[in-house]
């Protein structure tokens, strides 16, 4: 692909999504090798096929290699948007919480319902994210995987003074919510954590994961954000 045109809202009145035969996904992978492609589907329009990416969606034809739609087609008949549909629908076969590192997260609670939570500790969402979880811990156990990003260079350092604490959870707590500064921890510890976050950086990105707050849940559901209803939807879920 050589250009990508502007995000734009298309509106379709029809639902004709499929799956597309393997000669047709080989031509759409081979467009674009260096895309994460999650899932292809035929879209409602002649000719045009459905690309879903991770929490990403665009449209596009075999006879244009130079052109893109990217953007979200809604059912003007109900209202729907169907790729949000689409998208949320394939992230549920995207991960195998078994599968995941946890290994290379901070482990914070004990109740029965399980989430893998990616942040960076400097990421204002994920701060409002934490105290609605910290609220919630009696019905949660959570995986922190900590992905620092680069638009936030404090991020680093605090993840270091809250892995390298003698009591992380609450240094967690502290930092996010209580917006304290703690000590850095030692040298031997901090190191550790540069490794910790390498391995954590390739699962991100080989995932397509690069935004946070990016939740996971045992029921290999995907939560982009701080989305309140979502996640008091999965807490409810017996």
């Amino acid at each position: 692909m050589k250009k990508i045109l502007a995000a734009l809202l298309i509106i379709g009145t029809c639902s004709a999504f499929a799956d597309v035969p393997a000669s047709i996904e080989s031509q759409v992978r081979a467009m674009l090798p260096n895309t994460k492609i999650t899932k292809i589907n035929y879209a409602p329009y002649p000719g045009m096929y459905e690309v879903l990416a991770g929490d990403n969606a665009f449209y596009l034809g075999l006879d244009n290699e130079s052109e893109i739609i990217v953007g979200h087609i809604v059912n003007i008949k109900n209202m729907q948007d169907e790729t949000q549909n689409h998208i949320e629908q394939a992230n549920t076969k995207r991960f195998d919480f078994k599968s995941l590192p946890l290994d290379l997260a901070l482990k914070v609670g004990k109740g029965k319902k399980q989430m893998l939570v990616v942040i960076d500790p400097d990421c204002p969402y994920c701060q409002q994210l934490e105290a609605y979880l910290q609220a919630n811990q009696d019905k949660l156990t959570i995986y922190y995987l900590f992905m620092p990003l680069s638009m936030h260079p404090n991020a680093v350092p605090h993840t270091k003074q809250i892995l390298c604490s003698n009591n992380p959870s609450k240094a967690l707590f502290d930092i996010m919510v209580n917006r304290q500064e703690l000590a850095a921890g030692s040298a031997s510890c901090q190191s550790k954590v540069d490794k910790q976050l390498t391995s954590i950086a390739e699962f991100t990105r080989n995932n397509g994961i690069n935004s946070t707050p990016y939740i996971i849940t045992d029921t290999n559901q995907v939560i982009g954000g701080f989305n309140v209803p979502a996640i008091q939807k999965f807490m409810e879920t017996k």
